[in-house]
């Protein structure tokens, strides 16, 4: 009877390990993503920082390869921004394809992310996302671009479409789908972004200057 019990007991345990195992390993990942978007969002505010602190963080956050945050808030997804897509970059985060348009810059910028990582969630959800939904994307030189979700399609893993330039700034996700066999992509477009608004209107506070000075 005692036997029985502690089969019980070690199987029970044993069960409870499977279950917790991954889930502290996703918690321990997601702290250190938060560390990477703290130092990266500290890094930004350059006012709040001496020059000395301000070296050593920059100097950290380039040796990691952070270059921005990315957020959906519909999925409740928002990681830090890793140059390059390779392994070591797809386990902290979610990776730039380097081959591509930099963040909020003019022409497709690809982003992409694990699928069902057991470091962290990353864009395991991405497939759950909407026509409409708002991508935010922050780069280095403290600009945020909102964009929305134009379109989603699943393809091959080496088509050309997902990483193809367009003229116009533009937006790409991806993760991997149907076991790794295809490609989820989202395709985003661009809205009026706040600091395109701003210097649009600094620009028009100097043409009315000089309009007045006439």
């Amino acid at each position: 009877m005692k036997r029985r019990i502690k089969k019980d007991m070690v199987l029970i345990l044993l069960g409870v390990a499977i279950v917790a195992i991954p889930f502290l390993l996703r918690m321990k990942e997601q702290e250190r993503s938060n560390h990477y978007m703290k130092a990266f969002e500290e890094e930004q505010d350059e006012e709040k920082q001496n020059k000395k602190d301000h070296k050593k963080k920059d100097s950290l956050l380039l040796q990691e390869g952070v270059i921005g945050i990315v957020e959906i808030p519909s999925l409740d997804i928002k990681y830090p921004v890793f140059e390059g897509a390779g392994s070591v970059q797809l386990n902290e985060g979610i990776g730039h394809m380097t081959n591509t348009t930099e963040l909020c810059g003019k022409g497709n910028c690809v982003l992409a992310g694990h699928n069902g990582s057991r470091r962290g969630v990353y864009f395991t959800y991405l497939c759950n996302i909407e026509a409409g939904a708002k991508v935010l994307l922050t780069n280095r030189k403290k600009e945020k671009h909102e964009y929305t979700v134009k379109e989603m399609k699943v393809v091959n893993p080496y088509d050309e479409w997902v990483t193809e330039q367009t003229e116009e700034e533009s937006l790409t996700l991806f993760t991997c789908a149907e076991h790794g066999t295809k490609r989820f992509v989202v395709k985003c477009e661009p809205v009026n972004n706040m600091d395109q608004q701003d210097g649009e209107k600094t620009d028009q506070r100097k043409g009315d200057g000089a309009i007045g000075s006439k």
